[in-house]
């Protein structure tokens, strides 16, 4: 977030950023105060002020910074000349690229601390509900790269469904891996999602 004078100045940024995760695993959001993350920031509450309106702004500032380099990750480097997997002579898009989901995911290993603070350990949906909203508008942008036509029905189902469908598949699979401590690898994450796009729900159990 720029301060008042409309310069970012990232060091006090990520000072205050750690403090507010510090602050959220020890005190909980609720409890916590702006002379909290201050003093835990080692900064005085004038230049947190010069930052943020109060924490919830800044815990909503920390939120839209995170979804926004996810998108970067996910959207901006997804390459649509990759290639297609061809079913009954039809194409089909293969919109969650390995190599994207990898560099999302190790983002979010690199930064666990944070992830974990936020959702509160995986119980908070809201950031959940946030990154479903990412890969919705990955999905719309491989699909405007290739000039696919708009559809009511996908296979029999409404599309708002099958988007549903596609999307928390994949969102759940992170979620499920943020909540464990991202102890497996991106390429682990990653190969159980390659493998869930293929195997047909009844036979990953049985």
């Amino acid at each position: 977030m720029a301060s008042a004078t409309g310069k970012r100045n990232t060091k006090t940024e990520a000072k205050i950023k750690s403090a507010f995760t510090t602050l959220v695993k020890s005190k909980g959001f609720e409890a916590m105060t702006v002379s909290d993350i201050a003093r835990t920031a080692d900064i005085n509450r004038g230049t947190f002020y010069m930052h943020y309106v109060d924490k919830f702004d800044l815990r909503q500032q920390l939120i839209n910074d995170t979804i926004d380099d996810l998108t970067r990750i996910l959207v901006e480097r997804a390459n649509p000349t990759e290639p297609t997997i061809s079913r009954a002579g039809k194409s089909v898009v293969d919109v969650f690229q390995s190599q994207s989901i990898a560099k999302a995911l190790q983002y979010v290993k690199n930064d666990y601390a944070f992830f974990d603070a936020i959702s509160q350990s995986g119980n908070d949906m809201s950031l959940y509900e946030r990154f479903k909203d990412v890969l919705k508008r990955l999905i719309i942008t491989q699909a405007k790269h290739r000039d696919a036509e708009s559809q009511t029905i996908y296979n029999g189902i409404p599309a708002d469904y099958a988007m549903e469908i596609l999307v928390s598949a994949v969102a759940s699979i992170i979620w499920l891996w943020i909540r464990r401590g991202c102890k497996e690898s991106p390429n682990e994450i990653c190969l159980i999602i390659e493998r869930n796009k293929t195997t047909a729900p009844a036979d990953i159990l049985w």
